[in-house]
């Protein structure tokens, strides 16, 4: 039996739309074993079907490997759906790792990764589930992806605002302009590198001053009820700079602090959202892979 255990993944970070990534430690696990029909079980029933992002990740890795063998698929999935989360990258990791490792890792882990970002339409999300931590990936021409682990100072605090309701990221993507002027376009690419040095050395200032997007976040905060006052509190309790993560719903707070009682308790009083609060940590590794003996 193969166990493949996935982190989740908060992208964007901000300024740095379709190219940064960062896998927090929330995990769906699959366990995958030969059978001789295809099961799926531990999971909703409407994704217990063909349409399953780990079972079309599975086959289409099969497709570079000779065969699909027959799988059965336990799913442990503890990564919230459609909140900005990742939780379609890390069924899709792990299918295509599902697939390499049927074959005894047939697949290595840069064109698991490219396979991944033609499944997403984009490599963020996929690259710091698959690599963890904090992660630059680029889709290049001809489909491969160029990726890069990036330092984050130890002191930082990772929290999550999680609301009770989705954003479907065809949603998300629906509402962004096809265009944006050179000026906008200059402005962005600026603020994605200084949050990237910002992340790297601990700067707080500087986070705070460049963390700030022109590209999706001006037109997906609409699409999260009391977006402008969540961003009030939690930023001037902690000290902090509080992106969307990824297409939303959820919010990410990123701080020298944690968030302190009051601030909670002030969040939780927002008419809109029944909002979780989860302090989380860089998933270092990734995602893991291990073979286990069939008790």
């Amino acid at each position: 039996m193969i166990k493949i255990t996935t982190p989740a993944s908060s992208a964007n970070i901000g300024p740095g739309f379709d190219c940064l990534g960062i896998a927090f430690d929330i995990f769906n696990t699959f366990t995958v074993e030969k059978a001789s029909e295809t099961v799926l079980y531990g999971l909703e029933d409407r994704f217990n079907n063909e349409n399953n992002l780990f079972l079309q990740a599975y086959r289409k890795g099969c497709e570079y490997v000779g065969n699909s063998p027959h799988i059965h698929v336990g799913f442990q999935c503890d990564i919230p759906v459609s909140r900005g989360l990742g939780s379609s990258a890390a069924l899709i990791i792990g299918g295509l790792c599902a697939a390499s490792m049927m074959q005894k890792e047939t697949l290595d882990m840069d064109f698991i990764l490219s396979l991944a970002a033609e499944m997403e339409g984009h490599p963020d999300n996929a690259a710091a589930a698959l690599y963890g931590g904090l992660c630059a990936a680029v889709k290049m021409h001809g489909g491969a992806v160029i990726n890069r682990r990036i330092d984050l100072d130890e002191d930082w605090k990772y929290t999550l605002l999680i609301p009770d309701f989705e954003v479907s990221t065809a949603q998300a993507r629906a509402v962004l302009p096809d265009t944006y002027t050179r000026r906008t376009v200059c402005t962005n690419s600026a603020n994605a590198i200084m949050t990237v040095e910002a992340l790297r050395n601990g700067d707080d200032e500087l986070l705070r001053t460049c963390a700030r997007d022109a590209i999706h976040e001006p037109y997906r905060r609409k699409l999260i009820p009391r977006y402008s006052q969540l961003k009030e509190i939690v930023e001037k309790d902690s000290g902090g700079a509080m992106v969307i993560s990824g297409s939303g719903s959820t919010c990410l707070l990123i701080s020298r602090r944690s968030l302190s009682t009051d601030a909670a308790k002030a969040v939780s009083l927002l008419p809109q959202g029944n909002w979780q609060i989860r302090e989380v940590s860089p998933a270092l590794n990734g995602t893991v892979v291990t073979v286990e003996e069939n008790a």
